[in-house]
């Protein structure tokens, strides 16, 4: 009887490719300044796990990463004189990084498990399950985006922010608490 190959599996092979790019990837992150140290190494393990599960939802977190890091570097000198906590480069920790990819990584998991590691469409055809989990990751990530880029962009708006449902001004501090109850 022969003892299968570990390295032959897709899962094993995402799994060494995901690991090696998040390290390198965690590393930059942190010499940019984009994560502090417990960020890259939360962030090490929310990508290994994206890409060991799926190329493509490593390369969704990416998307989510990448084009988050630069908006968050538009106008930094302006949020340098505005914000109280103002971190060169935006520096997320290891509980942002977390809150940004927690419910993705645990639907990634969830979509390896059932699918046994096997790429699959978005096919409702196919799986209304397996349908919605990937629509769920993608939704998790625009979403994460919609959030972090209208708060990056946001404050270097000289206006008040506005309440989308009412479109009335809201004050600053408020605005988080409104939509809350207004939900």
């Amino acid at each position: 009887m022969a003892i299968p190959n570990a390295f032959d599996s897709p899962l094993a092979a995402r799994s060494a490719v995901g690991a090696a790019l998040a390290a390198v990837i965690a590393v930059r992150a942190v010499r940019r300044r984009s994560l502090d140290a417990s960020g890259g190494v939360a962030g090490f393990v929310v990508m290994a796990v994206h890409i060991s599960c799926g190329y493509r939802y490593g390369a969704l977190l990416l998307a989510f990463f990448f084009s988050s890091s630069k908006v968050t570097k538009i106008g930094e000198d302006h949020k340098r004189r505005i914000e109280e906590n103002f971190k060169e480069g935006g520096q997320r920790n290891w509980i942002q990084v977390l809150a940004n990819s927690t419910i993705a990584t645990v639907l990634v998991v969830i979509f390896a498990l059932m699918t046994g590691g096997q790429d699959q469409c978005m096919d409702s055809n196919g799986s209304k399950l397996i349908t919605g989990i990937i629509g769920g990751i993608i939704g998790h990530y625009c979403c994460c985006n919609g959030d972090t880029w209208s708060s990056e962009i946001g404050v270097l708006s000289n206006e008040q922010p506005r309440l989308i449902t009412s479109l009335k001004e809201e004050a600053l501090s408020l605005v988080s608490l409104s939509l809350l109850l207004d939900c």
